[in-house]
């Protein structure tokens, strides 16, 4: 377990482990106190677009990002890049917000926690789906990006306590972020509102998460055959952990020395 010995849970309450939480989950509390004053409102934007659009794209990016930290809800963020700049660089800037906030929690967790599943685990199954990530890599972050059903937020710091490196989240963060940024970014022109309970945009939105359901599912139930036909050389070949190597080597020892001995 990863939470045994010296490298458990005393390595992670440290007094200034314990006031950076303190300061970084303050801060969200802070936001989301803003939230919902509306003083994080896309009126913000709005009102310096004209006299300000540079200014504006900047806090356009960082509020967005906040909210991506925050996990607070950020599809009428995505909707406001097209209404105010146009699907294209509209889901432009969408993108680089939610890959900036995105790094920001990615980092926040490594630092706070470390790697712990890029171990091996106890448990098969557990230890299954790591290695399976491992073999996947980019491509299952990519998938998950292209994936509106798969919430962005959480995902954020569930990927910072894996294996995967600044490079490759940044990268594959933005590359597959902006397609489906661009497409909800277009919706935002097309309806002219940033507004999630508009009858077009809630129409569009629900058709494409069921499209997307579907296709996770059918992902799923793809990765649980895989996963369940442990049988498959292939896959064994791969699989077989760093654990089950020493015990080789150790059986082989044993059998070299019974052979002497006989």
């Amino acid at each position: 377990m990863w939470l045994n010995g010296k490298e458990g849970l005393r390595r992670y309450i440290g007094p200034k482990r314990v006031l950076f939480a303190l300061l970084f989950f303050g801060a969200i509390f802070y936001a989301r106190v803003l939230h919902q004053q509306g003083e994080l409102s896309l009126g913000l934007i709005e009102d310096y677009k004209n006299d300000h659009p540079v200014t504006a794209v900047f806090l356009f990016i960082a509020l967005y990002a906040v909210s991506i930290i925050t996990t607070l809800p950020t599809l009428p963020f995505n909707l406001a890049g097209g209404y105010f700049w146009g699907g294209l660089l509209g889901g432009l800037y969408s993108s680089v917000a939610v890959t900036l906030g995105g790094w920001a929690s990615f980092c926040f967790a490594r630092a706070m926690i470390g790697m712990p599943f890029a171990k091996n685990f106890d448990n098969k199954w557990a230890e299954k789906v790591r290695r399976e990530f491992e073999r996947s890599g980019w491509k299952f972050i990519a998938f998950a990006r292209l994936n509106p059903i798969i919430p962005t937020g959480p995902l954020n710091y569930l990927l910072g306590l894996t294996s995967t490196s600044n490079s490759s989240f940044l990268w594959v963060t933005f590359v597959f972020l902006l397609p489906p940024s661009i497409a909800v970014a277009y919706l935002g022109e097309t309806f002219r509102t940033f507004v999630t309970d508009d009858a077009g945009v809630h129409s569009a939105i629900r058709a494409i998460l069921f499209v997307s359901g579907a296709v996770t599912l059918l992902a799923f139930l793809k990765v649980a055959s895989k996963l369940l036909h442990t049988e498959d050389p292939s896959y064994e070949n791969y699989a077989v952990s760093d654990d089950a190597q020493r015990s080789q080597r150790h059986e082989s020892h044993h059998a070299s020395n019974r052979s002497l001995l006989g």
